[in-house]
């Protein structure tokens, strides 16, 4: 059974305090809750200020507690990642936070199926963690993996920087970010 807190410990170090860079698509951000994230929460859970909207005064207004709370039900648990071993839920997870579910859970089906063989049953890259995905997780929690998900993760980034140049500012953190996840899992630099 994996730890969020664990998850969370790495993941917090990377994502901590508030920045507003202008090529930040996610806006304004605050221990890695975008506005453009909070927004798509509705106002039961978007509106931190309880004035009504949604917007960068929501984003100021939110404590490291409602973030990890944020992350906690909406990536931790949604997901059911507790019940994979700890390497493998933090590796997802982090990307789940930085990168959204959706292509966090490309990234992984994708570093899933480098380690079919070829009579093997490849996963179908859809971008839902539905009970296959999780199961291959579970079942298959080894470094070949890791790195399989962190080389995944490293392509995405790059062929990103060079589809969206305005992103390439972000590039050297979004790569020292994954060399440090490899270290932090025990699996290389």
């Amino acid at each position: 059974m994996a730890d969020f807190d664990v998850a969370h410990n790495f993941t917090a170090k990377w994502e901590g305090g508030l920045t507003d860079h202008p090529a930040d698509p996610g806006q304004i951000t605050k221990y890695g809750v975008s506005l453009r994230w909070l927004r798509s929460l509705g106002h039961d859970l978007g509106d931190i200020d309880g004035d009504g909207d949604i917007d960068a005064d929501d984003v100021r207004a939110l404590t490291f507690q409602q973030a990890k709370h944020l992350f906690k039900t909406r990536f931790w648990d949604a997901y059911s990642l507790g019940v994979l071993p700890q390497v493998v839920a933090t590796c997802h997870y982090d990307c789940t936070v930085n990168v959204g579910p959706r292509q966090a859970t490309l990234l992984t089906q994708r570093a899933c199926n480098t380690l079919v063989g070829p009579y093997g049953v490849r996963l179908v890259v859809d971008g839902i963690f539905g009970n296959a995905t999780r199961s291959f997780l579970a079942m298959n929690a080894t470094p070949t993996l890791i790195l399989a998900m962190m080389a995944q993760r490293e392509d995405f980034y790059e062929r990103l920087a060079v589809q969206k140049p305005d992103l390439q500012v972000f590039l050297r953190g979004w790569l020292n970010r994954c060399t440090d996840l490899r270290r932090f899992l025990g699996v290389g630099a």
